[in-house]
């Protein structure tokens, strides 16, 4: 569990960051922009999850079914548009099915299996 914490971390963070250079060097009325801060904010809350999934597991497991879902739609979104190359779909994509997968294999009361 402690791994998949620190992979949602990183991979948050990273996604995020990739969004944010987005934002910068493109304005608003173009679509990178746009899916810049969709993924910026879904990075950020991939993060917000991973750490929540440190401190508190319990509580973390809606939260974490909820953040891998949004990364895996800001991936699919960034992809499709061409704004996301490959390094950044694989990271997007292969963390939200690794949060998948943990939710999954949890139970709601029994979270000390995974």
């Amino acid at each position: 569990m402690r791994l998949l914490a620190v992979l949602m971390i990183i991979a948050g963070l990273a996604i995020g960051y990739g969004a944010i250079l987005e934002v910068n060097a493109y304005g608003p009325a173009e679509l990178p922009f746009w899916v810049g801060v969709l993924a910026a904010g879904a990075g950020l809350f991939f993060a917000a999850a991973g750490v929540l999934l440190l401190i508190q597991r319990r509580a973390a497991r809606g939260v974490v079914l909820s953040a891998a879902l949004l990364m895996g739609v800001v991936t699919a979104v960034g992809t499709f548009t061409l704004v996301m190359g490959p390094p950044a779909t694989l990271v997007g994509a292969l963390s939200a099915l690794a949060a998948l997968c943990w939710f999954w294999r949890t139970r709601e009361g029994d979270v000390r299996t995974a």
